[in-house]
């Protein structure tokens, strides 16, 4: 099964309310004539299957290649832990640590031979006999993978077109319409209808404000209520929308079902490589990046949905490097009282998972990434509001290195103190770039970096980040660690407490697959 809806997100001075926005059984509607402040689309599969067993993937766990010889380790409550080894023929061999050590291994079969390896995904995975039908979802955002009736994929560009309700004096329901390429011969691709007023149970309040840096408490929709000065709260409605002709969504793939558009009558419109940072996501729509499941969970975390990762996407151009990610729930929701939430992109600037430091499950919050993590651009919120950005370094040394500017890369650890105490050779230092200065930075510290910028989306669901290419470091010779011109390897990770869900206590992380080879050309 296969549904497509879409998102549209109004300011709150172009609704009226039916009732106090707080209330169940308040409604709203838009006013007429007015334009939506964001738009997105969502194309979700459901596939359903009785029989066949479904595979439950264990992502607590990392496979480390070393002269040939691969080893599989788990993420325990007690840290990384050496379960077995894996021959040429993806067979598993189980050590003594996953005979004998059981109760550090609670979801993993207590007989190792169901164990499988799967080299797409890279992951060890077991299959289970659900209760009931096992159904999967796939989420797929713009740009969507459409196919021609070849099988190849299709192309074009994308867009998202409004049409109020009242045009040339008519008044007539407001539509919302998919398209691909550009005009005068665009393809419609999908549309639905605006509903004349909305429930409060299909509406998101609660908006995320880029120049307070905070998101709006629902007492700034109440009439009389009080909110930052200079915000706006806005409110994202939901609607379900229906594909038109020029698809074929019955079978395994989207497909063209009419013919493209001759070549000679499409626009070449290229993705942009310069983004705004703005709040305003059109310009990563046709940006291709990789996808992560929703509600991918580790044992030893708890699920917190504003740090559960559904896409990350890269670009950049002569200046910065651009970073996309988008969440289940809200990008740095947190509890107003002590809350913390945190973003990285992990950057393996040399491709060499031997450099930097593997992030795994150090200090409880990691889900896991199999790439050399040599350098970070992070962000951190604080008490439900924007505290700073700043960078990362994992390499050889430490702060003195970093502050110096004559790092090198190689093997790291992330944290300065070791299990006694002491203080490493080599770890991750953690700095902010500022008014061409580093300076050390750590947990709640504030003080911001000037080279980083970032804008949350008004629902919250997505973060656009631009670092400056002057705020990585550089070597003893004054060579950036980081540049144009490099190929690098590179993944997101979210991670947050879980203090504000009721009856959570643990800390919560995802990460995305890695992006591969990606050319700063």
């Amino acid at each position: 099964m296969r549904q497509v809806t879409f998102e549209l997100t109004f300011a709150q001075r172009d609704l009226v309310w039916l009732g106090d926005p707080g209330s169940p059984t308040a409604t709203v509607s838009i006013r007429q004539g007015s334009r939506p402040l964001a738009t997105d689309v969502c194309v979700a599969t459901s596939t359903m299957n009785s029989d066949a067993a479904n595979r439950r993937y264990l992502r607590e766990a990392r496979i480390v290649e070393q002269g040939g010889n691969r080893t599989v380790h788990a993420f325990t409550r007690e840290r990384e832990l050496p379960v077995g080894t894996l021959d040429t023929n993806q067979r598993f061999t189980p050590n003594e640590n996953y005979i004998r050590r059981r109760d550090l291994l609670p979801s993993w079969p207590e007989d190792p031979a169901q164990l499988r390896f799967d080299p797409n995904e890279a992951a060890m995975y077991c299959e289970v006999k659900p209760a009931g039908p096992a159904v999967r979802e796939a989420l797929d955002f713009l740009p969507l993978d459409l196919r021609d009736s070849q099988g190849q994929p299709a192309g074009g560009t994308y867009f998202v077109q409004f049409y109020p309700g009242v045009q040339y004096g008519t008044v007539k329901p407001s539509t919302v319409v998919l398209r691909r390429n550009g005009a005068p011969q665009d393809q419609s691709l999908a549309m639905a209808n605006v509903p004349a007023s909305f429930r409060r149970e299909q509406v998101l309040l609660g908006s995320y404000d880029n120049r307070a840096g905070t998101y709006l408490p629902e007492s700034a929709y109440r009439p009389g209520g009080t909110a930052p000065e200079g915000t706006e709260p806005s409110v994202t409605f939901t609607l379900a929308g229906q594909f038109t002709d020029a698809i074929d969504a019955t079978g395994p793939a989207l497909v063209l079902s009419a013919p493209a558009p001759a070549a000679s009558t499409v626009p070449a419109v290229a993705a942009p490589t310069t983004i705004a940072i703005d709040g305003n996501f059109d310009d990563w729509r046709n940006i291709a990046g990789v996808d992560d499941p929703r509600g991918d969970l580790v044992p030893y975390l708890d699920y917190v949905a504003d740090v559960d990762l559904l896409e990350f996407k890269v670009a950049h151009d002569e200046r910065h490097l651009y970073l996309y990610a988008r969440v289940a729930g809200q990008v740095g929701r947190t509890h107003p009282d002590g809350g913390r939430s945190y973003f990285y992109a992990y950057l393996d600037v040399d491709q060499n998972s031997g450099t930097g430091f593997l992030p795994t499950r150090d200090d409880d919050c990691y889900f896991g990434v199999d790439i050399g993590d040599d350098c970070e651009v992070q962000f951190e919120f604080v008490n439900n509001a924007f505290r700073k950005t700043f960078y990362g370094f994992c390499g050889l040394g430490g702060d003195d290195e970093v502050l110096r500017q004559i790092v090198k890369l190689g093997p790291s650890q992330y944290g300065r103190l070791d299990e006694q105490g002491r203080e490493r050779e080599h770890y991750k230092a953690e700095y902010t770039y500022r008014d061409g200065r580093t300076e050390i930075t750590e947990d709640l510290k504030l003080g911001t970096s000037d080279t980083i910028r970032l804008a949350v989306s008004p629902d919250g669901r997505e973060v656009e980040i631009a670092s400056e290419w002057k705020g990585f470091l550089k070597d003893a010779d004054g060579r950036p660690i980081l540049g144009p011109g490099q190929t690098i390897d590179l993944a997101a990770g979210m991670e947050s407490d879980s203090q504000h869900l009721p009856g959570k206590t643990r800390w919560g992380a995802d990460s995305t697959r890695a992006i591969r080879a990606h050319s700063l050309k």
